[in-house]
């Protein structure tokens, strides 16, 4: 009893080592652990947040999937995030070499004999799939959350523009009115710039108050200026990830697509994806770009499956 409590709590674990890499540090992430027994074939998961998002919006998912697949979760924020490092390099290269840190210096509990299934969502599934392609040896299955293994659509780049008004207006927010609470600045931007919300939740989530001042966690200035870049698929040149293609150990991979969003939408081009996955599949949510949130049932219920399917003897 008393050790299926303690394997049932969150830890949070932040490590600053030094790697071979310059530019690279440490995550800030937490351990879901929602089991008494670790299922024997399902390797640990790793699950990103997209961009402007941290690890507490997966959270909640996380502790669902590790009940049910009895594995461990690891969920962090990537660099310029939430509560890990700020630094002013952003592309996909660095974000896969932080994940590589993050595997190496995790803690001797989980096991890394099975590899790792990584999970993001929009950007994070972008680093998924390209560490699974850099590291197949080591990635033994992607979930790419409504994304897609090339550049994605012009619909979604307009998608983007609409984030980064909210972002600039955000920063006009902190520079001109520091003296405004977070629920003022997401009065001002639900006014005049972004009537959802819950979208707008989902922004100033970035935001925290410290002194009795508001102050970005996330760093917001670099990730305004990548917003559109994102949307790229590339370490850090159009065309470096063309090396990847072929590769007959490639990772399965799960593409989860939202009906009310563009970044997969209703014209997928499979031969992009198989050239990079050829063991893809495809499964259908009826939700918009914002999948965890939308319906966290419906979504863990096809990570389930697909994992069950796919790891479980």
């Amino acid at each position: 009893m008393l050790r299926a409590k303690i394997l049932s709590t969150i830890k949070q674990r932040s490590f600053h080592t030094i790697t071979a890499k310059p530019g690279v540090q440490a995550l800030s992430y937490d351990l879901v652990t929602q089991y008494s027994t670790q299922d024997k074939d399902v390797p640990p998961i790793i699950f990103m947040h997209g961009l402007l998002g941290n690890k507490k919006h997966n959270r909640s998912a996380a502790r669902q999937l590790s009940k049910q697949l009895q594995t461990p979760i690891i969920v962090p924020d990537l660099r310029n995030h939430g509560t890990s490092f700020h630094s002013p390099e952003m592309n996909y290269e660095v974000m896969s070499d932080d994940l590589t840190n993050l595997i190496d210096h995790l803690p001797p509990n989980i096991p890394k004999n099975k590899g790792f299934i990584i999970m993001g969502h929009s950007m994070g599934a972008k680093v998924a799939m390209i560490h699974g392609l850099r590291y197949p040896e080591i990635v033994k299955g992607v979930v790419s959350i409504d994304n897609v293994p090339y550049m994605n659509s012009a619909a979604t780049f307009s998608t983007f523009q609409g984030g980064r008004l909210v972002v600039r207006t955000i920063m006009w927010c902190l520079e001109e009115h520091p003296e405004w609470s977070i629920k003022q600045i997401h009065e001002y931007v639900t006014k005049w710039v972004q009537p959802n919300s819950m979208v707008v939740d989902y922004f100033v989530s970035n935001l925290e108050t410290k002194n009795g001042r508001v102050k970005e966690k996330a760093n917001l200035r670099v990730l305004e200026d990548v917003m559109e870049k994102v949307i790229g698929w590339q370490l850090h040149e159009f065309g470096d990830l063309d090396q990847f293609a072929g590769q007959i150990n490639a990772p399965p991979l799960l593409l989860i697509r939202a009906a009310f969003s563009d970044f997969i939408g209703q014209e997928v081009h499979q031969h992009e994806i198989s050239r990079f996955f050829p063991r893809y599949e495809i499964q259908d949510i009826n939700t918009s770009h914002w999948i965890v949130t939308d319906d966290p049932k419906g979504f863990v219920k096809i990570v389930n499956d697909w994992a069950s399917k796919t790891f479980k003897q």
